[in-house]
């Protein structure tokens, strides 16, 4: 419970900036969201959507650009990250919010044509993980597809090391972030629990869903999916 009020006073103390400073901060980061959004035309008609951590709407936002017409629905724990979300599509009647723990709320079963999240999942403890997943397993329709865009430990300690040293350089030698914003970033990553990509796909399956698949890797940063038929 400590750790869960960690995460949100860390992502409370950010949400002003956070958009820009995820940008510099996550080095693949078009490929990254764009691997996403490419997923999605894998279902066949989207025209509803949840967004599982939905921070300050960022995800949403780039579904909502390639899915007008779709309702999204941004679950998300932090009060003031979700409030920054509802700035950015107020007066949107296809947008909802709910300031909830999407590791514990439930969610209506086959409800949604596709659920995505964005570098949420990786802060849940790993029994979380599998809880949620089977959740959303049982919310998305039949035909449905999850899509998560997220980070992942690395499957050996010297892989781990390269992907963290890797990514520690690339923010410390940002011109486009402060000091200050670099050690919030090396903080904030102190609260991660992050899991073993195969070990995700694994519990994806176990599930309930079937082609859990990896289809973009940067380091620790990846794109894994899985669908229910």
């Amino acid at each position: 419970m400590e750790t869960l009020q960690e995460i949100q006073n860390q992502f409370n103390a950010v949400s002003e900036k956070y958009d820009k400073q995820r940008r510099f901060l996550i080095p693949c980061f078009e490929d990254f969201y764009n691997t996403a959004l490419n997923l999605s035309e894998e279902v066949t008609r989207v025209k509803s959507i949840l967004d599982v951590g939905a921070g300050t709407g960022l995800m949403s936002a780039f579904f909502h650009e390639k899915y007008p017409a779709a309702k999204i629905t941004l679950v998300d724990i932090s009060q003031d990250m979700l409030k920054k979300a509802q700035e950015r599509f107020e007066g949107n009647e296809n947008i909802s919010f709910l300031n909830a723990d999407f590791a514990t709320v439930d969610f209506p079963e086959n409800h949604f044509d596709l659920v995505v999240s964005g570098l949420a999942i990786h802060h849940l403890p790993n029994e979380l993980k599998q809880h949620l997943f089977v959740k959303i397993a049982k919310t998305l329709k039949a035909g449905g597809w999850f899509v998560n865009a997220d980070q992942v430990l690395g499957a050996t300690a010297m892989a781990e090391k390269v992907y963290t040293e890797s990514w520690k350089n690339h923010v410390q030698q940002s011109p486009n972030l402060t000091e200050d914003e670099k050690q919030s970033a090396f903080d904030r990553i102190k609260v991660d629990i992050m899991a073993p990509l195969n070990d995700q796909l694994k519990w994806l399956e176990e599930a309930g869903l079937q082609n859990a698949n990896c289809y973009y890797q940067y380091h620790n940063f990846v794109v894994f999916a899985a669908n229910k038929q």
